[in-house]
């Protein structure tokens, strides 16, 4: 008896078609262009001519993210930034980027309500509050910041040229272990000096001022998205500003 084999080719067609129709509802334009707090200045996208853009998660992200967190193999974050932004390189996204995309990840994927658990500064109490994300200001660099940029050390009276940290340097910049904070690797030169077994031993010799001006050059707080809030305690009714947390619930 001669054996039939199924055509493997023309069922997957026919399974291809049935997910097509069930899900002919689903909206096409799923990805949302955005404006990042840099503008792009500072990068050189796969396609200048069209703008970054992110997509809402998918129920497959979610998955890996949990995945991702019970095995410690990669960063969840990174992976989400990677999946779910396009049009950019994520290993040489600018940090002032990164907390704005994330929110726009989130806002895209729940909508623009966000649920948080605030501990109170004053009375450190905990208090669920509802923050519309889409209303937090962003802060765009002006026309003339350049990467990298020169700046003057008033102390030592010496020039230096910074540059922004990218994502894959993230780790460099861990201010929470001591060892792998490495601020010579965004120093470019200092009073022309670029060698950088030189800009690492003049760093640690630095007066506190001159210290404190690199770090603000290099992460430059005041640009990228504002995340703090008014926040009134619902158990001491203390007033406080704080930042928006990015609790296990933000992406879930």
């Amino acid at each position: 008896m001669q054996d039939i084999k199924p055509n493997t080719e023309q069922s997957e067609n026919l399974t291809q078609e049935e997910v097509d129709r069930i899900l002919e509802n689903l909206p096409t334009e799923l990805e949302t262009d955005v404006n990042l707090p840099s503008r792009c200045k500072f990068y050189s996208l796969p396609d200048p001519a069209s703008p970054v853009t992110v997509r809402p998660m998918t129920f497959e992200d979610e998955k890996a993210i949990a995945t991702i967190k019970k095995s410690d193999r990669m960063n969840p974050i990174n992976y989400l930034l990677a999946k779910c932004v396009g049009n950019l390189n994520i290993s040489d996204l600018i940090l002032m980027d990164k907390l704005y995309l994330l929110y726009k990840i989130r806002e895209v994927s729940y909508g623009t309500e966000y649920k948080a658990v605030i501990t109170c500064p004053k009375c450190e109490s905990d208090s669920e509050v509802n923050v519309d994300i889409s209303k937090l200001l962003v802060n765009e660099v002006p026309d003339d910041l350049t990467d990298p940029r020169k700046i003057h050390l008033p102390v030592i009276k010496k020039d230096t040229t910074i540059r922004f940290p990218r994502l894959k340097e993230e780790k460099y910049l861990d201010f929470f272990e001591k060892k792998s904070v490495q601020f010579w690797r965004f120093v470019e030169d200092i009073d022309g000096n670029r060698d950088k077994k030189v800009i690492a031993k003049v760093l640690e010799k630095l007066p506190l001022t001159d210290m404190h001006l690199i770090i603000s050059e290099i992460t430059k707080p005041d640009y990228g998205l504002d995340s703090k809030i008014n926040f009134i305690c619902g158990e001491c009714e203390g007033e406080s500003v704080v930042n928006v947390p990015i609790g296990e619930n933000f992406f879930s």
